[in-house]
Protein backbone atom coordinates (compact mmCIF):
# COMPACT_ATOMS: atom_id res chain seq x y z
CA UNK A 1 0.00 0.00 0.00
CA UNK A 2 1.43 3.08 -0.78
CA UNK A 3 1.17 6.25 1.17
CA UNK A 4 -1.98 8.25 0.86
CA UNK A 5 -3.78 10.87 3.44
CA UNK A 6 -6.72 9.63 5.57
CA UNK A 7 -9.28 11.70 6.17
CA UNK A 8 -11.28 10.61 9.74
CA UNK A 9 -14.25 12.56 8.21
CA UNK A 10 -14.22 10.24 4.69
CA UNK A 11 -15.13 6.89 7.79
CA UNK A 12 -18.04 5.68 7.13
CA UNK A 13 -19.53 4.73 10.60
CA UNK A 14 -20.78 1.51 11.08
CA UNK A 15 -24.31 3.04 13.09
CA UNK A 16 -24.99 6.03 10.23
CA UNK A 17 -23.35 8.62 12.73
CA UNK A 18 -21.84 7.19 15.52
CA UNK A 19 -19.74 4.19 16.06
CA UNK A 20 -16.59 3.02 14.50
CA UNK A 21 -15.53 3.51 10.67
CA UNK A 22 -12.07 2.14 9.19
CA UNK A 23 -10.25 4.35 7.44
CA UNK A 24 -7.69 1.46 5.87
CA UNK A 25 -6.21 -1.87 6.56
CA UNK A 26 -3.56 -4.12 5.87
CA UNK A 27 -2.11 -6.60 7.74
CA UNK A 28 0.36 -4.52 9.63
CA UNK A 29 -2.57 -1.84 10.93
CA UNK A 30 -5.84 -0.87 10.82
CA UNK A 31 -6.89 2.56 11.42
CA UNK A 32 -9.94 4.08 12.17
CA UNK A 33 -12.44 6.72 13.56
CA UNK A 34 -15.11 5.76 16.53
CA UNK A 35 -17.67 8.38 16.94
CA UNK A 36 -19.84 8.41 20.44
CA UNK A 37 -22.93 10.64 20.77
CA UNK A 38 -23.93 11.59 24.30
CA UNK A 39 -25.35 8.64 25.41
CA UNK A 40 -23.79 6.16 23.01
CA UNK A 41 -21.89 3.24 24.34
CA UNK A 42 -19.85 0.12 22.21
CA UNK A 43 -20.31 -3.07 23.82
CA UNK A 44 -17.66 -4.90 25.90
CA UNK A 45 -14.95 -7.04 24.20
CA UNK A 46 -11.66 -8.48 23.24
CA UNK A 47 -9.68 -8.71 20.51
CA UNK A 48 -7.63 -12.17 20.53
CA UNK A 49 -4.71 -11.25 18.46
CA UNK A 50 -4.30 -7.15 17.76
CA UNK A 51 -4.11 -4.34 20.73
CA UNK A 52 -6.39 -1.86 20.22
CA UNK A 53 -5.44 2.04 20.75
CA UNK A 54 -7.00 5.17 20.94
CA UNK A 55 -6.04 8.62 20.75
CA UNK A 56 -8.81 11.08 21.48
CA UNK A 57 -9.50 13.75 18.92
CA UNK A 58 -12.17 15.61 21.09
CA UNK A 59 -15.07 14.78 24.09
CA UNK A 60 -14.93 12.45 26.87
CA UNK A 61 -15.99 9.14 26.87
CA UNK A 62 -15.81 6.51 29.67
CA UNK A 63 -13.29 3.16 28.98
CA UNK A 64 -13.89 0.16 31.03
CA UNK A 65 -11.13 -2.18 30.80
CA UNK A 66 -11.15 -5.81 32.40
CA UNK A 67 -14.59 -4.36 33.94
CA UNK A 68 -13.07 -1.71 36.51
CA UNK A 69 -13.83 1.61 37.62
CA UNK A 70 -13.98 3.33 34.46
CA UNK A 71 -10.86 6.15 33.04
CA UNK A 72 -12.32 9.21 31.36
CA UNK A 73 -10.41 10.01 28.54
CA UNK A 74 -10.67 13.29 27.06
CA UNK A 75 -8.62 15.13 24.32
CA UNK A 76 -5.08 14.10 23.89
CA UNK A 77 -5.25 10.81 25.89
CA UNK A 78 -4.21 7.29 24.24
CA UNK A 79 -5.17 4.21 25.90
CA UNK A 80 -4.26 0.47 25.11
CA UNK A 81 -6.56 -2.48 25.19
CA UNK A 82 -4.12 -5.19 24.72
CA UNK A 83 -5.27 -8.79 23.56
CA UNK A 84 -7.34 -10.37 25.86
CA UNK A 85 -8.50 -7.09 27.65
CA UNK A 86 -12.07 -6.22 27.94
CA UNK A 87 -12.71 -3.00 26.85
CA UNK A 88 -16.16 -1.45 26.91
CA UNK A 89 -16.94 2.68 26.23
CA UNK A 90 -19.77 4.99 26.65
CA UNK A 91 -20.41 8.93 26.33
CA UNK A 92 -22.58 9.86 29.41
CA UNK A 93 -21.50 13.37 28.62
CA UNK A 94 -23.28 16.15 26.52
CA UNK A 95 -20.65 16.37 23.80
CA UNK A 96 -19.55 14.18 20.74
CA UNK A 97 -16.81 11.96 21.59
CA UNK A 98 -14.45 11.29 18.31
CA UNK A 99 -11.30 9.26 18.67
CA UNK A 100 -8.58 7.21 16.20
CA UNK A 101 -8.20 3.77 16.73
CA UNK A 102 -5.24 1.96 15.71
CA UNK A 103 -5.22 -2.07 15.28
CA UNK A 104 -2.02 -3.95 15.53
CA UNK A 105 -1.51 -5.93 13.91
CA UNK A 106 -4.24 -6.16 11.92
CA UNK A 107 -6.23 -9.21 12.11
CA UNK A 108 -10.23 -9.10 10.21
CA UNK A 109 -12.31 -10.85 12.91
CA UNK A 110 -11.01 -10.55 16.25
CA UNK A 111 -13.65 -9.69 17.99
CA UNK A 112 -15.31 -11.55 21.10
CA UNK A 113 -18.50 -9.79 22.32
CA UNK A 114 -18.44 -10.31 26.30
CA UNK A 115 -21.76 -8.84 27.52
CA UNK A 116 -21.41 -6.66 29.97
CA UNK A 117 -22.42 -3.16 30.62
CA UNK A 118 -21.69 -1.48 34.30
CA UNK A 119 -24.79 -1.34 35.38
CA UNK A 120 -25.33 -4.83 35.32
CA UNK A 121 -22.91 -5.58 37.82
CA UNK A 122 -21.51 -4.66 41.30
CA UNK A 123 -18.63 -6.47 40.36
Amino acid sequence: MSSEVLRSADAALRFGDWGPGYLSQSDDAAFGVVVLRPGDEFGNHIHEHHTESFVVLEGRAEFWIDRQAPAILSAGDVLHAVPHEEHFVRNPFDETFRAVFVKTPWVDGDKVDKPWTPDASAS
